[in-house]
């Protein structure tokens, strides 16, 4: 697959929250359980307003926020269908693609618009910086989190109905996906650790991540397998001093410094289409989310600055 010059940038920003979405943890009530969390307040997306950081790829951008519209059906799979439709007009716009506000639950959605727009033919990698596998599932869960099952979702495991809202009909190859650091596996594992041991990601732990040649090496090596790659990156991968008031806090974590210099190695392979940035804020009363907002601003800027060529493949 051939690269092009990022010549032009979209930004998707989703300003749901999904707190406390997902099955009942204690197995009772059937379904998935969501509502609207519309999040108005002074938040992580308007300092990077304030702060120009669109502006670091160096090319026209524009911005576009999702706006939930009503349908008779769970409001996850109005949002997804919708932001699948966002992300699926911006990739066969031949843009590069950048998703900031949202969480992990929004991966279905932008899997679903990726392939959508490239075809299932295409080799779409995934690297997945998140404390957690999010390869929960209804049936193992016993937290009832959402958005710690949206890579289960998107690998064909479980909860066919959310995939297919995605539009995403055949589920991502395993063997194209990057985990790291998913070090909450050591303490609560939701359940998915037997769901990874039976598939073929390839899990890299907190001291790979920490190693530069090692980290390069593995990112090198999806990139000459994939088409294209779409990174997604959840703030609690994070040490808890950068993320203070995340939800999901696990102990120990790389330093914020690590984690722009990975994800420049990610960028610098030409294979980024879409660069998913999630859990930068979060409007409840634990303080800390100046903190929160400035990783979102670093993470975000180093990304962009970072991403000069792109898959040529619309």
């Amino acid at each position: 697959m051939n690269t092009k010059k990022v010549s032009k940038l979209s930004i998707i920003e989703i300003p749901y929250g999904d707190l406390n979405w997902g099955p009942d943890p204690e197995h009772i009530r059937p379904g998935i359980f969501s509502d609207i969390q519309h999040w108005k307040k002074y938040r992580e997306l308007d300092d990077y307003h304030l702060c120009g950081i669109y502006g670091k790829a160096g090319v026209p951008y524009s911005v576009e926020e999702i706006v939930y519209q009503k349908e008779e059906e769970e409001v996850y799979l109005t949002l997804t269908k919708q932001v699948s439709d966002a992300v699926y007009q911006s990739v066969k716009s031949g843009a590069a693609l950048l998703l900031t506000g949202g969480y992990c639950k929004d991966a279905v959605a932008v899997c679903g618009g990726i392939q959508r727009a490239v075809g299932t033919d295409k080799r779409v990698g995934i690297i997945y910086l998140d404390a957690h596998s999010d390869m929960s599932t209804p049936a193992v869960t016993h937290t009832g989190i959402l958005g710690g099952m949206d890579m289960a979702c998107i690998m064909g495991v479980d909860m066919e109905e959310w995939r297919k809202a995605a539009g995403l009909e055949v589920p991502f190859d395993d063997k194209l996906v990057l985990l790291s650091d998913f070090r909450e596996a050591e303490v609560e594992d939701d359940g998915a650790l037997e769901i990874i041991k039976n598939l073929q990601i390839n899990w890299l732990k907190s001291e790979a991540f920490d190693k530069t040649e090692v980290w390069e090496k593995e990112v090198r090596k999806l990139a000459d397998q994939a088409d294209a790659i779409y990174l997604h990156i959840d703030a609690d991968i994070l040490n808890h001093k950068h993320v203070p008031n995340a939800a999901c806090m696990a102990l120990g974590g790389p330093s914020i410094h690590t984690l722009m210099h990975n994800i420049r190695i990610i960028m610098e392979t030409g294979k980024v289409l879409v660069y998913g940035s999630y859990g930068f804020y979060f409007d409840t009363n634990i303080p800390g989310q100046d903190s929160l907002t400035l990783s979102g601003l670093r993470s975000v800027s180093a990304g962009l600055e970072s991403w000069k060529e792109m898959p040529d493949i619309i």
